[in-house]
């Protein structure tokens, strides 16, 4: 049988954490490129430098959709909060009880 997940509002399912993990790890690429192709301290082939490169590029862009999906989670967050609080939105009269 299969479990039935549901998830919050307000989780943002670790795209902040992904966000900045892909971020990172993409600038430390680029700059391990630029350094390559300036001073070629590691002796790379063409190939290599290349494949550095696009791996660069491809956490950049991972680490951006990320980014944008945590901010929607955020916007999501909010606009729930909001509901939450509305007091238009709530009952104004007490259900009756029966004794």
């Amino acid at each position: 049988m299969v479990k039935k997940h549901i998830f919050s509002a307000h989780n943002d399912l670790k795209t902040g954490f992904f966000c900045k993990f892909f971020l990172i790890l993409g600038c430390i690429l680029i700059i391990l490129y630029v350094v390559e192709i300036a001073a070629h301290p590691l002796n790379l082939s063409n190939d290599t430098t290349g494949t550095i490169l696009a791996f660069s590029i491809l956490f950049v862009g991972l680490g951006l959709i990320s980014y944008f999906f945590s901010c929607q989670f955020a916007k999501l967050s909010k606009i729930a909060e909001e509901v939450e609080n509305d007091e238009s939105l709530m009952d104004l009269e007490e259900p009756d009880e029966e004794p």
